[in-house]
């Protein structure tokens, strides 16, 4: 029989709602039966972390990291499971599961809970007045309603909780209700671990019932959520009363490959860029801009490397290509590039997935188009699958002016062995992250976030961590000065 998953409010699993038996979309195997949260529920989750963020506010940061560093471990002791449940609940390799996702996320969690660079205050000067001084705290925002999409889900969890725990708040966190095993998982373990009761929570469920229910609560004073540029503006829109967002949303990221660079690494970054996950992460980069004169070697070297790729059970590692998590998106992708072959685009390569695939999975084959234009859809919109479309241009300039015509922002790549043009390049680039001969490689260190219609805010990093907080200055005057008799006679004769 297969595993049920409670709602985590407080110090319990809470079984009490409609359970939805989940199926994988790597084979259509029965996965486990989750119970959703009603508006009601979620009420009562944003309820409990609001007394629970009382007495966690007031913690020690050596005390945030503490419990950090235990969760650290105690994921790490049961990694397997998490990489298998990750995979399973979204179709992804097994392999990138294991040597991806799963350790990167431990790493993350590490990285929040050893950071030296985030303190609770800060002493200032004021120049204006000589002998006083200030104090600037970083006071956590409260409640932190955390809004996950479905294609990352263990990675984004991390992100999420991580730096609003160690910046004292307490978080209800919204997995996907099509893929929040991981994100439950993490809901038990932190308990596990010695987490106050309260401090996490977790509670799935539909977005229009469980991620509107938190917008509109007023007891919620920050929501981060990461999805689709329309559904972030819906929240926003839809929110009760003046609350902190952060918006990680959608892209349609450049990778230019300029003819100097190494076009082997080149190529097998442009498809990692694109296939990883089956080209379902925000920061795929989805337009390949080629300098004219490797247009045809290039696009020959992608062929030649992506009938490398091996197809099959997402569950094998021996499985390169990773399945469509929904259905619901495996439609859109289908729809999307017949749209744009009716456009005018090609298929200039197609890597045939149904032989090997199991026929209970979700699987669109990696797709390579060329002849794009400039208005054509799959040129301009987001497609979120394995769909990589092509267009060519001549100078550094023109490079840079294709990448960033685009309504988006959130990451790009940059290829070139000149290392001079490529930060010159970068730099003029309109994105959060641009990676010089490198694609999708993330940092907890490094902040994270977009550009134009990708999104407001930033997580991870030092940046992640202050967007969690709100600032209070302190004024201190130790002693009766001149200045005040100046200043008070303004009004007091």
């Amino acid at each position: 029989m297969e595993p049920r998953y409670g709602n985590r409010i407080g110090e319990r699993e809470d079984f009490d709602g409609e359970g939805h038996l989940l199926k994988s979309p790597a084979d259509g195997r029965d996965v486990a039966t989750v119970t959703y949260a009603d508006a009601k529920k979620t009420d009562e989750a944003v309820e409990t972390a609001r007394e629970a963020s009382k007495k966690w506010k007031t913690s020690t940061l050596k005390e945030r990291q503490d419990l950090l560093l235990r969760l650290v471990e105690r994921i790490q002791s049961r990694s397997e499971t998490y990489a298998f449940l990750e995979s399973l609940n979204t179709g992804k390799t097994l392999r990138q599961s294991t040597l991806l996702d799963i350790p990167l996320g431990i790493e993350n969690v590490r990285y929040f809970a050893t950071t030296k660079e985030f303190a609770l205050q800060r002493e200032i000067e004021h120049p204006e007045y000589p002998g006083t001084r200030g104090v600037v705290q970083y006071a956590p925002m409260g409640v932190v309603a955390s809004i996950a999409p479905w294609n990352v889900p263990f990675l984004m969890a991390i992100w999420k909780l991580a730096p609003a725990l160690l910046a004292g708040n307490a978080v209800v966190l919204k997995p996907s209700h099509y893929t929040p095993l991981t994100a439950l998982e993490l809901g038990r373990d932190t308990a596990a671990v010695g987490f106050p009761p309260g401090v996490v929570n977790v509670v799935t469920g539909y977005g229009p019932v469980v991620g509107d229910a938190l917008v509109k609560n007023k007891h919620v004073n920050m929501v981060s959520f990461t999805g689709s540029t329309k559904t972030g503006q819906e929240l926003m829109a839809g929110s009760s009363g003046l609350k902190k967002f952060t918006l990680e949303l959608g892209g349609k990221s450049p990778n230019v490959v300029f003819a100097d660079a190494d076009l082997e690494q080149a190529a097998m970054g442009a498809l990692f860029g694109i296939y990883l996950n089956s080209g379902q992460l925000c920061e795929s980069g989805s337009r390949l801009l080629l300098q004219a004169s490797i247009r045809e070697s290039f696009l020959a070297k992608l062929r030649e490397l992506m009938g490398r790729m091996r197809p099959g059970n997402p569950m094998d590692m021996e499985t390169d290509i990773s399945a469509i998590t929904t259905e619901k998106q495996k439609r859109k992708i289908e729809t999307m590039v017949e749209a744009g072959v009716a456009a005018g685009a090609k298929v200039y390569f197609r890597k045939e997935v149904s032989v090997l695939s199991p026929p209970g999975g979700l699987f669109y084959p990696p797709t390579v188009l060329t002849e794009v234009h400039h208005d054509q859809e799959v040129w301009r919109e987001e497609i979120f699958g394995p769909v990589l479309s092509v267009m060519e241009f001549e100078t550094e300039s023109e490079a840079i002016e294709l990448a960033n015509r685009t309504e988006y922002g959130l990451a790009a790549g940059v290829w070139t062995s000149d290392l001079t043009r490529a930060e010159r390049v970068a730099s003029q680039i309109d994105a959060g992250t641009v990676w010089v001969n490198e694609y999708h490689m993330l940092s907890a260190a490094a902040p994270r976030g977009g550009f134009k219609n990708s999104g407001i805010g930033r997580e991870l990093g030092l940046e992640g961590i202050l967007e969690c907080t709100q600032t209070r200055h302190i004024f201190v005057n130790p002693e009766h000065t001149d200045l005040d008799d100046a200043a008070y006679g303004v009004v007091l004769p």
